[in-house]
């Protein structure tokens, strides 16, 4: 079996990360500074690895159309704006 081409770890960490920012959004709060911050150590400790940034911003848009489909648009905007800033990185 070939080797994966990201770090799984990495990915599943800030996708909890993101998760708990989710549920936060959901309540009511305003999460974009955080947001923000957890985009930007995302793509600092991924800065040699492209792979992983990019399988994070996909399983972050998974997410985002997950939530789309529930009927949580700030669950999905959350998400939505995760894999923006990840992708942008």
């Amino acid at each position: 079996m070939p080797e994966p081409k990201h770090d799984e770890a990495l990915v599943n960490t800030y996708l909890e990360r993101i998760s708990a920012l989710s549920v936060s959004a959901f309540d009511g709060a305003d999460v974009s500074g955080e947001l923000d911050e957890v985009a930007r150590e995302a793509a600092s400790r991924s800065a040699a690895d492209s792979g992983t940034l990019s399988v994070l911003a996909s399983r972050l848009r998974e997410r985002a159309e997950a939530a789309d489909r529930e009927g949580q648009p700030l669950v999905r905007d959350t998400f939505a704006r995760a894999a923006s800033l990840i992708a942008v990185k």
